[in-house]
């Protein structure tokens, strides 16, 4: 059996001025890095990590360093754990988006699971790509805990597919804020979700808020 725990990247440079960052290369805010000193904090109190992997992008590389330096493991950088590529949205802001690319957008807004950033991948082909990503660490690490520092788009349709829902039907997973952690296991043949979107580290003064406009409104 294999523990995988995930963590959404602490809020981003792009996160705080409303981007689309997608594979573009924000670091952390100020507000990023104190999220994910204590989600290592509290994870610490509660969990023993074997591994750890991340994007290789450095909002997710950076969110990984507290858990690094407090469980005393090196960081493994993966790509194949990157955010979906946005295309020609990468790092817009949302607003510009919204009058840029009006149609894509709004598919993104009212049907999600279906949606595809312009010129970028889809959220149909982000979870044909992340599954067998992390179904491989899994296997990989059989007996261990892992942690992976990823974003909220793989980390969706990662519990998307633990909850037995295809990729048509993502939009039913809740948005995943900032340095929220979700716990699943892998036993070699079944994905199942343990616990999700866990924020008990941040309290109500550092939690970030969802850019304006950009959560879908199917549910």
């Amino acid at each position: 059996m294999t523990r995988i725990i995930m963590i959404r990247h602490g809020q981003s440079e792009a996160n705080a001025q409303s981007r689309f960052a997608g594979h573009s290369d924000f670091d952390l805010s100020e507000l990023g890095r104190k999220q994910a000193e204590l989600a290592a904090k509290y994870l610490c109190e509660k969990e023993q990590i074997d591994v750890i992997y991340s994007s290789d992008l450095l909002r997710a590389h950076n969110t990984a360093l507290p858990f690094s330096k407090a469980y005393g493991l090196p960081i493994n950088d993966r790509e194949g754990l990157r955010e979906l590529f946005a295309g020609d949205w990468e790092g817009r802001t949302i607003d510009d988006i919204k009058q840029r690319y009006a149609e894509d957008f709004r598919i993104w807004r009212e049907d999600f699971s279906n949606a595809r950033c312009t010129g970028g991948e889809s959220v149909a082909e982000i979870y044909a790509r992340m599954i067998p990503e992390v179904l491989s660490l899994a296997r990989e690490n059989d007996g261990k805990c892992i942690l992976l520092a990823t974003h909220a788009t793989p980390i969706r349709v990662t519990e998307a597919y633990s909850r037995g829902l295809s990729a048509d039907r993502v939009h039913e997973v809740p948005f995943v804020r900032n340095s929220a952690m979700n716990i699943f296991e892998y036993d070699g043949n079944t994905l199942r979700p343990v616990k999700t979107n866990i924020t008990e580290h941040l309290d109500d003064s550092l939690q970030s808020d969802v850019p304006k406009g950009l959560i879908d409104l199917k549910r």
